[in-house]
């Protein structure tokens, strides 16, 4: 049989369990007493009293100049030179790194020595997600599918950064307007894309042109 109402213990009324606040372990998963007697008991109990402040505090509780210790390099610093660990509220103080900053940027930029593909393949899963809408791994399976080259031109990625010497990845191509992706590009055919602006017509007024002006048709002399 199931059941549908009960009775409050506080004001004896039988009404619907939807008049009753959730409570697993009460009878019928219901609280004994209804919600508007639990309202007015949670009213008289707060009679008078202030309102506890809530968000954060405008300011930080400790001087920026006062003196702190880094863990890490042993020198005597101010609060300044860390960085906060939990911002301060209304009811804690303010907790800040037991590195100094100085400290963290080193350890964080011998960790990209040391772990340079690691943070590559990182970064790389970050843009195709958050940029693409796409996961790394539907990025491989484009590239499968296109030979590994690009969709336009047939070529491999030529260029590689200046610096560190690491080939590009070929380009996501996507529609600016709906967001979908289209396939994978060069960075010179994915430019050339970009600056007619997807225009088809401007691409097609340029193969008329190219092939006008092509060098098999030019006079000689010119």
């Amino acid at each position: 049989m199931t059941v549908t109402s009960r009775v409050c213990t506080k004001c004896a009324l039988t009404k619907p369990l939807d008049d009753f606040s959730a409570a697993p372990r009460g009878k019928y998963g219901r609280k004994a007493s209804c919600k508007e007697c639990d309202a007015k008991r949670h009213a008289k109990l707060t009679e008078g009293r202030e309102p506890k402040p809530r968000g954060r505090a405008k300011q930080e509780p400790k001087n920026p100049e006062d003196p702190k210790t880094c863990r890490k390099c042993g020198v005597t610093k101010t609060f300044a030179d860390f960085s906060l660990s939990r911002q301060a509220t209304e009811t804690q103080n303010s907790v800040y790194r037991s590195d100094c900053k100085e400290c963290c940027s080193a350890r964080a930029l011998q960790w990209f020595h040391n772990n340079k593909e690691r943070h590559r393949e990182t970064k790389h899963r970050w843009v195709m997600e958050k940029t693409y809408g796409i996961s790394a791994e539907k990025y491989a399976e484009m590239l499968v599918q296109q030979n590994g080259v690009c969709a336009i031109c047939g070529e491999d990625e030529a260029k590689a950064h200046g610096r560190t010497g690491t080939k590009f990845r070929l380009c996501v191509d996507h529609c600016h307007i709906t967001g979908r992706v289209r396939g994978l590009l060069c960075q010179t055919c994915n430019r050339v894309i970009g600056l007619f602006k997807d225009d088809v017509e401007r691409h097609l007024h340029a193969i008329d042109y190219l092939r006008k002006n092509s060098s098999e048709q030019a006079p000689p002399g010119v």
